[in-house]
């Protein structure tokens, strides 16, 4: 079990520090410190300002080492939070499955707007059904096709 919380305090630390660098940072610091809120209501202002910190830093265009000491900080005090108050567990463990769906939705829409600007089609769901009888032949795609016939 013990080890269990050092991942999870690791992974949120990680995703912590990692999506405060990013443009949804507002609500990043909603989630952390809505985490302190529920389980640690005394600790509550010390959240927000570590967040606040952090913040400064990260829009500094830190260096790898500076980042790394945010993620060490960050994961000793989930570690600090998660072991005064075990029911944080669950609390966290949602917060970083939140930011890491918002990352790869970010991700995701990152992904389309590179296709747009290079003139792909974005991705689509198509369904095709067809029924050759008689000897024919059925040609299906999902996009452009060029059939040479023999």
């Amino acid at each position: 079990m013990e080890e269990q919380l050092a991942v999870l305090a690791a992974t949120a630390a990680n995703t912590v520090v990692s999506s405060l660098s990013t443009d949804a940072w507002a609500r990043v610091k909603e989630l952390v410190v809505g985490v302190w809120r529920r389980h640690r209501p005394d600790e509550e202002s010390a959240a927000v300002s570590a967040t606040d910190a952090a913040l400064e830093v990260l829009r500094g265009s830190p260096s790898d080492e500076e980042e790394a000491r945010l993620v060490e900080a960050w994961q000793a005090r989930f570690r600090t939070l998660l072991d005064a108050e075990p029911a944080a567990r669950r609390a966290l463990a949602a917060l970083v499955d939140e930011l890491a769906a918002e990352q790869a939705g970010q991700a995701e829409q990152a992904e389309q707007g590179e296709r747009a600007e290079r003139g792909d089609a974005p991705a689509q769901r198509i369904d095709m059904r067809a029924e050759a009888k008689d000897g024919g032949t059925v040609y299906q795609a999902g996009r452009d096709m060029h059939v040479n016939p023999t």
